[in-house]
């Protein structure tokens, strides 16, 4: 009889679509209030346990998902434990943000990595990184949705505006930063949004945990030194 039982329970598993199995990853985080679109009013991602966070549910323009003046860009600090197994898709539904934007930056707002769409048949974007191939070390980093074309800019010493990632000429899959611009801080400004494309959201996310108490981040930062150490001997 457990048998049998066993094996039912497993053909319903199954059976259970992929959208629909992606629901079992949470919502272990929901956007409070409005997220900030900047670095310093991100909103700190944690949980309750303190482990891994695999899912942050949100809108953009306006609550809820309803048209709304600004609040295009959310922007989420997170902390990154497996940077090989990192990675960032969105769930879809019928109340979903039509386009997307995804952009990572490091603590100090160095430009990583960023996806306008999957490929040709999909406007999703998706952060991913295979084999260690934009970056190598956990720790701190800001996590930016935002509606397309919406992008990352940095304003110049001589006033000129310029994009941190080429999206507009590699506008498929996950990108680095533009040419010249790996250096640059990014804090704050965003090119306009489509004030027409806004929705609610949900990022699946891999090997990212919630982010410690500060004196937590505190001997995450002690840890990393050490590492770099161990690793230069």
């Amino acid at each position: 009889m457990i048998r049998h039982t066993t094996s039912l329970l497993a053909v319903f598993v199954l059976s259970v679509p992929a959208a629909q199995a992606s629901l079992l990853r949470g919502p272990d985080f929901i956007e409070p209030g409005d997220t900030g679109s900047s670095r310093n009013t991100a909103t700190d991602v944690k949980t309750e346990s303190g482990g891994i966070v695999s899912t942050i549910s949100g809108s953009i323009g306006g609550g809820g998902g309803l048209r709304g003046p600004g609040d295009f860009q959310d922007v989420y600090r997170i902390r990154i434990t497996d940077p090989a197994a990192f990675k960032i898709t969105l769930k879809n539904s019928s109340f979903d943000i039509p386009d997307a934007m995804l952009f990572l930056f490091n603590e100090n707002g160095n430009p990583i990595m960023a996806s306008n769409n999957s490929n040709p048949d999909n406007l999703d974007p998706v952060l991913t990184n295979v084999n260690n191939a934009f970056f190598n070390q956990p720790g701190i980093f800001y996590l930016a949705i935002t509606s397309a074309p919406s992008e990352a800019r940095i304003q110049l010493d001589n006033g000129e505006s310029i994009a941190l990632f080429n999206l507009l000429n590699n506008p498929f899959g996950t990108v680095g930063p533009a040419e010249g611009t790996a250096d640059f801080e990014w804090t704050s400004e965003w090119t306009a949004a489509n004030p027409e494309n806004f929705g609610s959201y949900m990022m699946l996310l891999d090997g990212v945990s919630s982010v410690p108490a500060p004196a937590g981040l505190a001997l995450l930062g002690l840890g990393l030194i050490g590492a770099r150490r161990r690793r230069r001997a």
